[in-house]
């Protein structure tokens, strides 16, 4: 730093446009994307990124000092901070919102507030004083400082602050902020010995030990285990090993004869196991190579089109090792946590310890630790969902989205709403890097893209070692059930089949679009239904935790005995979940394993894996699940899929919804007959004939783009427009109304009534007690994104004169998905 005054851009995790100036004290040298801890406000502080310096004093406001420097390494690259403009820009929202979202929050640090006396005063004698103040007053004689949730852990009350009040009005005590560091390095204990087989001491030390036979021995181990290395062993694995207790292992340690430390240590785990090659490449796979590689010549990105179990990941090994091999990085996203456990396996049994993971599932001091990896090159590879896109990865060269067409890898439950494949498109763009999109099922958007010659493109249409694909057939629901060839949901032809799978020692995945029990619980004598009380949208039934629960705002309440409108017992359920569908098929198959994989059974850390590894074990062999079982699994002995009910994935008010009933379905036939035996799904739905249905179940994906791109170009629809979802919320349905009314009407003379739409409802019109509002933009391929933005922007600023309109929750989603 120059001895000029110097003033910096702060980045902080703030809902607020642009950044903040502070001044930077003389003598300290910063850097871009270092960490400091700043004030905002009268008394918050906040950990900031530093975004830029500069020596233009700000003539509007007094600047202040950045309070402290938390690190004095950069733990934010500077093409990070790029890509987070970008984001910025592009997906509407502010930096401090990319920020918030992008760093980890235990790297952050926050305020709290502590209460401390205030020297030289008394306690008054006077009686209008409470009891609890002077207990407070007391403590603080012991400790110098109190924070407000131990002042309440004292009084053992649940709120402390009218007695904290008190104490201030008397002018007794004064609040303090103090800065909390969230991250904790993990603490674990290792021991150590000097003493080995050949030491002089040896035998006086075997003495000592004569009568205390279990220390003895655990010692003999501790040499035997140095003899092979030296560095100090970990005392929880050790103990796990040869059995013991930390009271024998200090007890040895009282006597001098072991060291017992403490010391920090990963949580990350390393990859223990021998490393593999992968199979010989098949003459598809390595035509395949050579189109990608011939593609990535003239383009920066790829679409590689192979169909389920054609071996795209052997392909990505080969791309990855040519990557490595000039000294480059690769960054694989995939679209959800579900994917990366077979995946990341398969993986680092080829690559090993040059894999680094990052999830969603970490905790937040895991993030950290691997976030410290990162910038410190431990890893060539990184794996992870769209989270990952945020790493401090360096010398970045290639990076490949998995599954690209999957609606996971947008981020719709917080800002910035992006999405990862197209954010990845930026990334590559900013390093440097080439791209390459893999999918059976390509989003539409991309395939056109391809087909506009914008991006390359590689089909892969035969799957590895000349497996067939899977004979896919549709039960007509209708016809069975005037046949009476139903068992529940389950279809005659389905429950045989299931039968002869078993018997030939297979295994069976079977779908179902929705969790829970029943969607719906109705009483049979008035019709009514039981609704969420903050949503628009009636309770799904959980019969195993005997609850009615709202997928939406998370209300849950007891199933009830009787109807609550006109008390009659008769209460009934309509509609299928996973629940449901797993205990007929308990009832069918007794003799049988059968697992569910839904977000309700896989709520703990390691479910997931442990169902995979079981399933792989053949401890199960029935899965049975949501869009869970549809991502990416690979199965050796999976035979059969079953749809449920395929009419559920059609009828959604979604444009995109016909597209993505396609993909679900076609995604989950790839998980039957991957090895051997040609696989069978066997798809149940009431609409038997509809177009879609029957593409799927002739694998023509090309027909059914072609037909889908046709009715998007006639009602403009993306690839073919641009759009911008624009959602107003409030707890007051009128002024939600008014206000998105208000701000259409603004927009009305630069947009016809094909390009602006609304205010109109959505589906579900009310949640968690706010009701909602859309606006929907679309933006003609005449015209500039960049500019309509501008024009919605100001609109907002226009719309937020009118007082009455402030308190309504405006968002901006650009390219819903």
């Amino acid at each position: 730093m120059s001895d000029k005054q110097t003033f910096a851009e702060i980045i902080l995790p703030l809902p607020l446009d642009g950044t903040f100036t502070y001044e930077v004290p003389l003598g300290w040298d910063l850097k871009v994307g270092q960490r400091v801890a700043v004030q905002f406000g009268k008394r918050k502080i906040y950990t900031g990124i530093i975004h830029s310096f500069h020596h233009n004093k700000p003539e509007l406001y007094k600047t202040k000092f950045i309070e402290s420097i938390l690190e004095e390494e950069v733990f934010v690259l500077p093409q990070q901070i790029k890509l987070w403009e970008w984001i910025a820009d592009y997906y509407m929202c502010s930096l401090g919102d990319v920020f918030k979202n992008a760093f980890p929050t235990a790297l952050k640090l926050e305020s709290d507030t502590f209460v401390k006396l205030v020297k030289g005063k008394e306690f008054p004698a006077e009686e209008g004083i409470s009891k609890n103040a002077y207990l407070i007053w007391e403590a603080l004689h012991h400790r110098s400082l109190i924070s407000v949730d131990e002042a309440a852990d004292i009084l053992d009350l649940k709120s402390v602050i009218p007695v904290l009040k008190e104490l201030l009005d008397y002018g007794l005590i004064e609040l303090d902020e103090r800065l909390i560091e969230k991250y904790t390095p993990k603490i674990e204990y290792y021991i150590q010995t000097e003493i080995s087989l050949q030491d002089d001491s040896l035998q006086d030390v075997l003495s000592e030990l004569e009568k205390a036979p279990k220390q003895r021995e655990l010692f003999f181990q501790l040499v035997m285990r140095q003899q092979q290395s030296s560095k100090p062993v970990l005392a929880s694995k050790f103990i796990k090993e040869f059995g013991g207790s930390y009271a024998i292992l200090r007890s040895l340690a009282d006597k001098g004869i072991i060291k017992f430390f403490e010391d920090t240590s990963d949580r990350i785990q390393e990859f223990d196991e021998d490393l593999h090659d992968i199979h010989a490449l098949s003459e598809h796979q390595q035509k395949a190579i050579y189109e990608i590689r011939t593609n990535l010549k003239e383009h920066d990105t790829v679409l590689l089109h192979g169909v389920t179990s054609s071996g795209k990941t052997e392909i990505y090994i080969k791309l990855i090792e040519r990557v490595l091999a000039k000294g480059k990085k690769v960054l694989y996203l995939l679209p959800e946590i579900s994917l990366t456990t077979q995946l990341t396996q398969r993986l680092q049994k080829h690559f090993g310890n040059q894999i680094g993971i990052y999830h969603s599932k970490f905790n937040q001091n895991e993030r950290v630790e691997l976030w410290q990896k990162t910038i410190n090159n431990d890893y060539q590879i990184l794996i992870g969902a769209r989270s990952s896109m945020f790493l401090p990865i360096q010398d970045l060269g290639l990076i490949i989205v998995d599954e690209e067409h999957e609606t996971s890898l947008k981020q719709n439950d917080s800002k910035p709403n992006f999405h990862a494949r197209d954010t990845a498109l930026v990334l590559a763009k900013l390093e440097g890097a080439k791209t390459i999109l893999g999918s059976a099922t390509p989003s539409l958007e991309m395939y056109f893209a391809a087909k506009q010659g914008k991006i390359g493109y590689v089909e892969l249409s035969h799957r590895f070692g000349g497996v067939q694909p899977p004979v896919m057939e549709i039960i007509d629901l209708r016809r069975a059930q005037k046949k009476k060839e139903l068992n529940g949901d389950i279809s005659m032809r389905l429950e045989n089949q299931i039968r002869d799978t078993f018997k030939n020692d297979k295994q069976v995945i079977i779908f179902q679009n929705r969790r829970g029990y029943a969607p719906v619980m109705e009483c049979k004598s008035c019709g009514h239904t039981p609704y969420c009380p903050n949503c628009d949208v009636a309770l799904t039934y959980h019969r195993l935790s005997h609850q009615l629960k709202c997928h939406y705002c998370g209300h849950s309440q007891a199933k009830p005995n009787k109807c609550y409108q006109c008390k009659s017992v008769e209460l009934e359920t309509k509609g299928i979940g996973t629940e449901q569908i797993e205990e007929d098929l308990l009832r069918i198959f007794p003799n049988n394993s059968i697992a569910r994989m839904d977000v309700d059974s896989m709520r703990k850390k390691f479910a997931f894996e442990k169902l995979i590894k079981a399933f792989e074990n053949r401890e199960v062999d029935m899965l049975v699940g949501t869009q869970m079982v549809t991502k990416g699994l690979d199965f050796e002995h999976v035979n059969l899929v079953g749809i449920i009910r395929a009419d559920s994935l059609l009828n959604f008010p979604d444009f995109r919804a016909h597209e993505r009933a396609f993909q679900r379905i076609v995604q989950v036939a790839g998980r039957a007959g991957r090895r051997k035996d040609r696989g069978l799904v066997l798809i149940q739905a009431f609409s038997a004939d509809h177009k879609i249905l029957q593409y799927a179940s002739q694998f023509k994906y090309h027909e059914m783009a072609q037909e889908i791109l046709y009715e998007r170009r006639d009602f403009l629809y993306p690839p073919f427009v641009k759009m911008i979802e624009i959602t107003f919320r409030h707890k007051n349905r009128d002024r939600c109304y008014k206000t998105a009314n208000y701000y259409a009407e603004s927009l009305r003379k630069y947009f016809d009534e094909k390009t602006l739409l609304g205010p109109e409802a959505p589906s579900i019109a009310r949640m968690n007690n706010n009701y909602y509002f859309k606006v929907l933009v679309k933006i003609l391929p005449n015209q500039s994104a960049k500019k309509v933005k501008i024009l919605l922007k100001d609109a907002l600023e226009n719309l937020h004169q009118v007082k009455s309109f402030r308190s309504v929750r405006i968002d901006f989603d650009v390219d819903p998905y």
